[in-house]
């Protein structure tokens, strides 16, 4: 490691313990590898690193990898200060940002795991979080506002989700994860449609594809959607040319073409031409759970955080 790092080892012994959440801790993890940049503690309540500031204290540990990482250890509800304005923007409706505040306080209370060496990472791989930099007021309301309340099923934490669209219908995630969940099921959902990630075209380059293999169909002539899921989103693509074709799962095809480009699975069409594919799709992420331009929606119409939250999670409640 390139910088020394204070370890504040009654921090994680602490993070191993139970109570309320604003005295339970969850441990971030913000970076790994040899040279991490030095984190330095500024008073008991913040550090800083990498030109940010943090709540809480740091700590670095071994990871299984045989690097070290640092994490960021700190509160569950000063977590969700960093996290809430991360995933959904602050000018938005108060209802649809407690909405966010209590699917990640839900999310990130099923990632305690004493046993490991954090919790969650800083990124989408978990909930995006940015440190006090990733905070705004109406985020640090809409978690106060909320403070300690999650979804549950049948007495227990419920497992929940979140993407940025659906477009125009949820994913199931037996489609997605292959992980059968009661109330997690697709449903048409209305409320998206209109919004900026509701519908999207892209125009992805075929040497961009090169580690799908396409060169084995020979010309292209034409993509087929198949497997169609009930949700509408294809599990296969067929890539048919002059010497065969070629069948790509439609994540590989996602992630070969980048997951900024190709925003989801949803597609609706792959057209080839040109030395490039024409896609036209539907819906940012996975389609799971709660969609947030979704929730935005109701927000503005006039739908409480609950309301919401029983739209996309039916039967759930919230504790």
């Amino acid at each position: 490691m390139g910088a020394s790092f204070i370890t504040l080892p009654h921090l994680v012994r602490a993070a191993e313990g139970g109570g309320s959440s604003e005295n339970r801790l969850v441990r971030v993890l913000l970076a790994s590898g040899d040279n991490i940049p030095a984190a330095r503690q500024v008073d008991p309540s913040y550090f800083s690193w990498d030109g940010r500031t943090y709540r809480g204290g740091h700590a670095v540990v071994p990871l299984p990898s045989g690097k070290p990482g640092l994490v960021n250890v700190v509160s569950l509800e000063s977590y969700l200060y960093g996290v809430v304005s991360r995933e959904v923007s602050p000018a938005w409706p108060a209802a649809a940002q407690q909405a966010q505040a209590i699917l990640s306080r839900t999310y990130a209370t099923l990632k305690l795991h004493p046993e490991k060496q954090y919790d969650v990472v800083a990124t989408s791989s978990d909930q995006r979080y940015g440190g006090v930099s990733g905070e705004s007021a109406a985020g640090r309301a809409a978690v106060d506002e909320t403070a300690g309340t999650i979804v549950t099923h049948g007495g227990s934490t419920a497992q929940v989700a979140f993407s940025s669209c659906c477009g125009g219908r949820t994913a199931d995630p037996a489609d997605v994860w292959h992980s059968s969940i009661p109330y997690l099921r697709s449903i048409v959902d209305p409320h998206c449609a209109g919004t900026p990630e509701y519908r999207w075209d892209a125009r992805v380059g075929y040497d961009t594809l090169r580690s799908l293999d396409l060169e084995r169909a020979g010309t292209l002539h034409s993509v087929e959607l198949l497997k169609m899921t009930p949700s509408g989103r294809p599990r296969e693509l067929a890539f048919s040319g002059s010497v065969s074709t070629v069948n790509v799962a439609a994540e590989s095809f996602r992630s070969a073409a980048g997951l900024s480009i190709v925003r989801s699975t949803y597609l609706r069409s792959v057209v080839p031409g040109g030395g490039a594919l024409t896609i036209a799709g539907n819906g940012s992420g996975h389609g799971v759970g709660m969609c947030q331009w979704g929730a935005r929606e109701m927000a503005a119409a006039g739908a409480s955080a609950e309301a919401i939250i029983a739209f996309y999670f039916p039967t759930t409640t919230l504790q």
